[in-house]
């Protein structure tokens, strides 16, 4: 603690009340400690919420209990409409976790077996190598082989020709598959759609009235629902995105959005979606042998492993269980820190790097090991105080960092709060820190590269 107080001459109030909470969280919470992660969430929500250009919804439980549930920034920016704690975001593939939970409903009933193919329960399928070979736990798993989207020309087009699920049908046609893939983690938005041709088969209802049915109503889900891309989605957030010109400051989504499917684009609240949570995990909508399925390892991803529809990820052997979304002017998680019991929504309505900004820094807090808070902390320090403010050169940056050890992560997202808004010099000189700081690292040299 003698760092601590040292530190204390040059620190903000703000920061030090977070260098209090960092050094002093032990790795399980009590009761009070809880109300301090919570305070602390929010001081850091609140100093984000400085910047007129933040906004999204946040809402976090512990178990049953919802502790903070609030909202920044504005859901539609023509109209000065803000965002409140019950506006609909698109949560994009955060969806998939109600698509798995639709199948594994419908498995319980024993109106389909997961080692089936496409094909048992969809047999006009037009693409004969998906019906015939790819399981439904392949589907589940990504690891069928198939793309993440159909084309490049698909996903560069306005979607409005395709508003219901059957108007992609004939996309699936000529579909090239992977099959060196099979088998292995492959992320792919157009196998978790084909779980939505299995639903409707088996159920005999279309997929977005047996989410409503099934999942949605019975939980009072007032705030969730599926949506064609030419409707008016009532208290919606408008997703936004940066353009690629600086004169052009903000644009809406609609030219790259598409309507909800199987595979994400589904609106919620943060609230809603806690409620969902909550609800699964205590055998509401599954019972207990078929979510210990979905939450169960079934092969190996890029950042783990991934379950039935759900990421199993972890940082220090701690679990964090649950889904991510993003697509242009989307970005969203829904998240179970296990070890705590802390389920969290986050979802915001722009592409910029509010989201992973807060997400990451409630991950260094729940699961940060006291190194890497050391190195949060020192980071904070470090791009806060006027020096680096006024840093202008490779020499100066590599005076600052002197041998400490930084958090490569946190430098990386705030070099790209400046680099989506296209302020370049200002992004360079983070990009640059990092280079420097951590001159193996592929990613850093990478970021470097953009702005030079």
């Amino acid at each position: 603690m003698q760092v601590f107080s040292q530190l204390q001459l040059f620190l903000s109030p703000k920061l030090i009340c977070l260098l209090t909470y960092f050094f002093l969280l032990p790795c399980f919470l009590l009761p009070a400690q809880t109300d301090s992660f919570i305070l602390h969430t929010q001081t850091y929500l609140e100093e984000l919420a400085q910047d007129e250009d933040f906004g999204l919804s946040i809402t976090i439980a512990q178990g049953e209990e919802v502790l903070l549930s609030a909202a920044y920034g504005m859901a539609n920016r023509a109209h000065r409409v803000p965002n409140r704690v019950d506006t609909k975001f698109n949560i994009a593939s955060i969806g998939k976790m109600f698509t798995a939970v639709a199948i594994l409903q419908l498995e319980e009933k024993g109106k389909l077996d997961l080692k089936k193919t496409l094909g048992q329960y969809v047999p006009d399928f037009p693409n004969t190598y998906i019906r015939d070979s790819v399981t439904i736990h392949q589907l589940l798993t990504h690891s069928g082989g198939l793309p993440l989207w159909f084309s490049p020309a698909f996903d560069g087009q306005p979607k409005f020709q395709y508003l219901k699920l059957e108007d992609f049908l004939p996309l699936y046609m000529d579909l090239d598959i992977d099959r060196s893939k099979i088998g292995q983690h492959s992320y792919s938005n157009v196998g978790f759609m084909a779980l939505g041709y299995v639903i409707e088969a088996v159920s005999g209802q279309p997929y977005p009235a047996y989410l409503q049915a099934h999942i949605f109503d019975p939980l009072g889900m007032k705030e969730t629902g599926l949506w064609s891309l030419t409707e008016i989605v009532p208290n919606g957030a408008t997703g936004y995105m940066r353009p690629a010109h600086a004169a052009d400051w903000w644009k809406p989504n609609h030219h790259r959005n598409k309507s909800s499917s199987p595979a994400g684009g589904a609106y919620a609240s943060s609230q809603d979606l806690i409620t969902f949570y909550q609800s699964l995990l205590a055998n509401k909508l599954i019972n207990a042998s078929s979510l210990e399925t979905m939450l169960s390892p079934q092969v190996e991803s890029y950042y783990g492993h991934y379950g039935y529809g759900i990421g199993l990820n972890a940082n220090n052997d701690q679990a964090i269980i649950g889904h991510l979304g993003g697509y242009y002017g989307v970005r969203g998680e829904l998240l179970w820190y296990e070890a705590q019991n802390y389920l969290i929504a986050i979802l915001a309505n722009s592409d910029q790097t509010d989201y992973t900004d807060v997400s990451y820094f409630i991950k260094m807090q729940l699961t940060g090991t006291p190194v890497q808070k050391s190195a949060y902390i020192r980071t904070t320090e470090l791009l806060q105080s006027p020096i680096w403010k006024e840093t202008q050169n490779e020499e100066d940056i590599k005076e600052l960092i002197g041998g400490k050890a930084l958090d490569e992560a946190l430098i990386q997202i705030k070099g790209y709060y400046h680099f989506n808004r296209q302020e370049y010099a200002q992004a360079r000189m983070y990009f640059l820190l990092n280079s420097l700081a951590f001159p193996d690292s592929a990613a850093a040299q990478r970021d470097l590269q953009r702005v030079n």
